[in-house]
């Protein structure tokens, strides 16, 4: 497959920009870098040589919350300006892959619809209700939310997010924004279970089914099923699914209740869905999991790391994106004690582990940086 100028790996239904889109794109791209390395170590070299010293002197020690932080660098106004220029950055990435994506609707939708029933499946539940925490805000700000629909067929929703996902991480989830799923793979499964030959794989909140793939590409004998809300997402996961020629069968479901049969499968999987959930939601996943599990099986849900592995500033950094993107729940997943959630779930306390691994974060240029992912494991 070709590859756009900035990396990212063309397939059938990805939205790709024009050669002005492209340039107002890879501006985008290039002011949030900017941002989230250069003006983002500038803030905390600020807070270390002057605004923690000065807490310090009134305080006697430096603060250890990233709530305190938040409020002394709320008075900062260059972390003013880094705060206005993300927001608005984001909202800007958005709205011109909106722009691109919109001037494609008809090629997208056609093709879409061309791909269906010529790998896997896909089957649409109207009945399926969207869970209130993705009806309360747009999640990082996507103009469609994760589920809306304009029209019949539509996956608007799918088109954006593929393609602004990949110049939001700077395409530091690989060309193909499967990072997330090819780590779980190859630094946890391929290490700690090389002989696992799983016959039936699930994945949960899938979207447009990044992570789902690697599975498809890893374990050719197994049946993969990927589940999601949200159909436009669904739609576009099965497009581009065909496109690469792997057969995955999509599915409109909620995780926490998918309506398969206990006991489906002897793998289930889900690549940072929590912190996109509740407290309430990530308990019923985690039940959910194990009911669905064959004995022997494994559960394994990837999300970011807990703040338990990072400095007070960091977490500050982090929590930017609770109060200003859109991701009520960000903060709070990685306050969760989710081993005993999996306990209480139904998994045997000696049969649970939370660990961080590498992801690889495959850049463009076959560099790589020190990204890692947490993990939640439990065998059933």
């Amino acid at each position: 497959m070709n590859r756009l100028a900035d990396g990212q790996l063309v397939h059938d239904v990805l939205a790709v920009p024009d050669v002005t889109e492209a340039y107002r794109q890879q501006e985008i791209w290039d002011l949030k870098s900017r941002l989230a390395y250069d003006v983002a170590g500038r803030i905390r070299q600020r807070y270390e040589t002057e605004i923690a010293p000065a807490y310090a002197r009134e305080h006697g020690a430096a603060p250890t919350s990233r709530h305190v932080i938040g409020e002394l660098m709320a008075e900062d106004p260059a972390t003013q300006m880094w705060s206005a220029l993300r927001r608005s950055g984001q909202e800007q990435m958005w709205g011109l892959v909106a722009e691109s994506t919109a001037r494609q609707f008809t090629r997208l939708t056609g093709v879409a619809g061309s791909l269906l029933g010529s790998s896997g499946s896909l089957t649409l539940d109207a009945s399926v209700t969207i869970p209130a925490y993705l009806q309360t805000v747009d999640i990082h700000c996507m103009p469609t939310g994760y589920y809306r629909e304009h029209g019949p067929d539509d996956l608007t929703a799918g088109a954006l997010y593929d393609r602004g996902v990949y110049i939001y991480a700077a395409g530091q989830l690989g060309a193909a924004n499967d990072d997330k799923g090819r780590s779980v793979i190859e630094h946890w499964l391929d290490v700690h279970h090389p002989e696992l030959h799983p016959e039936a794989i699930l994945d949960m909140g899938c979207s447009v089914g990044h992570s789902t793939l690697p599975y498809a590409e890893r374990y050719p004998a197994a049946e993969v099923h990927a589940i999601d809300v949200a159909a436009p997402m669904l739609r576009y996961a099965h497009a581009r699914a065909a496109s690469f020629g792997l057969p995955v069968h999509f599915s409109q479901r909620d995780a926490e209740a998918t309506g398969f049969p206990a006991g489906s499968f002897d793998l289930v999987v889900s690549h940072i869905l929590l912190h996109e959930t509740s407290t309430k939601a990530v308990q019923n996943i985690l039940t959910e999991s194990f009911r669905l599990l064959k004995p022997g099986g494994l559960m394994i849900h990837a999300e970011y790391p807990p703040f338990t592995t990072m400095d007070p500033f960091a977490q500050f950094l982090v929590e930017w994106d609770t109060t200003n993107n859109n991701e009520p729940f960000w903060s709070t997943v990685r306050t969760l004690d989710l081993e005993a959630m999996a306990v209480r779930a139904g998994f045997e306390p000696d049969q649970v582990t939370r660990e961080l691994i590498p992801t690889g974060r495959r850049l463009v240029t076959g560099q790589s940086s020190a990204g890692r992912i947490g993990l939640i494991v439990a065998r059933r």
